[in-house]
């Protein structure tokens, strides 16, 4: 989502912009998955062109991997000013160590600009691989994700909790043994799993599996909600600033990826083991008073930030390092 959401912003801005897909898996063809693109994620109107064996023969001013897997090709690839890497997640850690991580890990090698959705990756890209590098923070849409007339109406013991379990790097399972420890404690709660279907858990306090929502329907969760628990152990999820915009308090994990981008009145930080998640979850349950100062804090904080000053960072950085190619003496490769 966020990579088209830029996308589009790019366009209205006055670009030309082009997907390029490698090994395309569900669409037969660029025009479906416009399609797609338009009716699922943000409006574009630009060209999407599939790729397999060899890379297509594209000109242009800027050339932009999203992620490891197309760096290779747009490392082979001729015919642009300069290229970038847009990244979003520190991916090296999707991995054991061994052979993926290293190929991934390679890639930061690469003399690409990179623009990176955060200071902790900004900072990982420059200290650690020597890339020019920027930053960019991740928003939210304020139009759909706002406190609304339901913020003195919540409940008293609603966790909405962000269980994507199919990726990793959510810990999701870090959150079950918390709330394992919770229930044994005898705390009041109902949970609302969101962000992937779970289906029939063993378990013996009130849920609500949610699946995949829409952006409306996870508006009116997190309006309702009474604390709201979203993990990444790579790079922060922009869930979180979604909540706080909807005024709902949030936990996450105590890790440098997180407090590198949130200060620390604006959410709850939880040591990164079931007790230690359960303690917080515990705590906000039994404060609201601090629930209401968390509250405050969130939306006062997300009010900095949108969509289209995140997208006019990343035009600029591509505008500055185009020219500045140019005067360097014309197209990479």
């Amino acid at each position: 989502m966020t990579i088209f959401r830029i996308a589009s912003y790019l366009e209205r801005f006055g670009h030309e912009v082009s997907f390029l897909v490698q090994n395309p898996s569900i669409h037969k063809s660029g025009a479906a998955a416009l399609a797609t693109i338009n009716k699922y994620f943000q409006p574009f109107s630009g060209t999407v062109e599939f790729f397999k064996d060899r890379t297509p023969d594209a000109i242009g001013d800027a050339l932009i991997a999203t992620d490891r897997f197309t760096c290779y090709p747009v490392n082979a690839m001729q015919g642009f000013t300069r290229k970038f890497y847009f990244v979003q997640d520190y991916e090296t850690a999707f991995y054991p160590a061994g052979a993926e991580a290293l190929l991934t890990e390679a890639t930061y090698h690469y003399d690409f600009d990179c623009l990176c959705a955060g200071d902790w990756l900004h900072q990982r890209m420059t200290e650690q691989f020597g890339r020019w590098s920027m930053s960019w923070p991740l928003a939210y849409d304020a139009g759909v994700y706002h406190p609304g007339a339901a913020l003195n109406k919540r409940h008293s013991n609603r966790i909405a909790l962000y269980a994507r379990y199919v990726t990793p790097r959510r810990a999701v399972e870090l959150a079950f043994m918390a709330l394992a420890i919770l229930q044994k404690q005898g705390v009041d709660f109902e949970v609302d799993f969101f962000g992937w279907k779970l289906g029939k858990l063993n378990v013996d306090f009130p849920y609500r599996d949610h699946g995949v929502l829409t952006s409306d329907e996870l508006a009116r969760l997190y309006q309702t909600a009474t604390i709201g628990v979203v993990f990444s152990a790579t790079n922060h999820s922009l869930v979180n600033k979604e909540m706080m915009a909807c005024g709902l308090p949030v936990i996450d994990l105590d890790l440098d990826c997180v407090r590198s981008i949130f200060p620390a009145t604006t959410m709850a930080f939880a040591p990164p083991t079931p007790e230690g998640i359960a303690t917080q979850i515990k705590r906000l349950l039994e404060q609201p008073h601090e629930r209401d100062r968390l509250s405050q804090e969130g939306i006062a904080y997300v009010n900095n930030f949108s969509w289209e000053r995140s997208a006019r960072l990343v035009e600029s950085a591509i505008k500055d390092r185009v020219a500045y190619a140019i005067q360097q003496g014309g197209c990479d490769g």
